[in-house]
């Protein structure tokens, strides 16, 4: 009989981000990104988009594929989508880190329409690389960086079609940076890696009514296979998951709109409010109702949570 193996496996997170409507990035900054980084073991994860980071202020250790690196105030990060990294304070003090999530092929498109073979070979280049920038090298990408977030920040006339030119010139020094023939960045397990389709494929029709068939079917998977993998590697079942990224766009839509309570279910996948209620409430802690009427009590808690093959969903206040 075929030994099992008994080794644990890493914990790792996925923390999955959606990019607004008409918007080339998704910007994470300002005060509540002042914390102590870096607190569990399980705080390696990926991300679904490509990461550029900025460290405003403070300092401490980045563990990106493998390898340490020191960082400190104006280091620029440049991490591809599925590569494992983490964050870590130098003696668990604040930090203040500012984000641009971006899907580097749907910006590149924009910016060379007529040239896919040349948008092609810069997205391998920018898949093979990761990286923590400092000094001459960082000093055109801190420039773009900074005046990519200012735009977020005043968000002044020609606002979208700044931020992607800028993020287009980011993108293209960050290639240079890489060499094309290096070996890959370790990413996300084979494992993991074949459930990719089926997360992407929730992401994109969430709206919808999503079936197991579907998802197994965008992994060629069996459904019996598709629930394995999910619950090994994200400590939930695929429908677990489904709910927790309509119960995200339902707090967007909340938070930003004025739809009412069946417009927001309908627009998230429920056809009945008392569905949407009863989901919401068991991911959130609360009602819908009281989210909305109380919204700053809640806002960017269901951003907090994040995927872990050990503990599931967790928030900075369960550190």
């Amino acid at each position: 009989m075929e030994a099992r193996n008994s080794r644990k496996k890493p914990a790792i997170q996925l923390r999955y981000y959606e990019l607004p409507e008409h918007e080339p990035a998704l910007a994470l900054m300002g005060e509540e990104w002042l914390r102590v980084y870096g607190t569990e073991p399980e705080d390696l994860h990926f991300h679904n988009l490509m990461e550029l980071g900025l460290c405003q202020w403070g300092e401490g250790t980045l563990l990106i594929d493998g390898q340490d690196y020191s960082y400190r105030e104006g280091v620029i990060t440049v991490i591809p989508a599925n590569c494992l990294h983490t964050t870590i304070s130098k003696d668990q003090s604040l930090n203040q880190w500012e984000y641009l999530f971006v899907e580097p092929e749907q910006i590149l498109h924009r910016a060379f329409p007529g040239d896919p073979l040349f948008v092609e070979e810069t997205v391998r280049r920018l898949s093979r690389g990761a990286g923590c920038l400092t000094g001459p090298e960082a000093q055109p990408l801190d420039r773009l960086m900074r005046l990519a977030l200012e735009e977020y920040r005043t968000r002044q006339p020609y606002h979208t079609e700044l931020v992607q030119q800028l993020l287009a010139g980011l993108l293209l020094l960050a290639a240079r940076l890489f060499d094309a023939d290096q070996e890959p960045v370790q990413t996300v397990s084979a494992g993991l890696r074949q459930i990719l389709p089926a997360i992407e494929y929730i992401s994109r029709y969430y709206m919808n009514a999503v079936t197991i068939q579907e998802m197994a079917a965008q992994c060629s998977l069996s459904e019996a296979h598709l629930r394995r993998k999910f619950r090994e590697y994200l400590n939930m079942s695929p429908n677990e998951f489904l709910t927790a990224v309509r119960i995200r766009h339902g707090c967007d839509l909340l938070n930003t709109t004025s739809y009412s309570m069946q417009e927001v279910a309908l627009r998230v996948g429920y056809q009945s409010v008392s569905s949407f209620d009863r989901n919401f409430q068991r991911l959130m802690g609360t009602s819908p109702y009281h989210y909305k009427k109380n919204s700053k009590d809640y806002k960017g808690k269901l951003l907090e949570y994040k995927i872990s093959a050990k503990k599931g969903w967790k928030t900075r206040q369960d550190v």
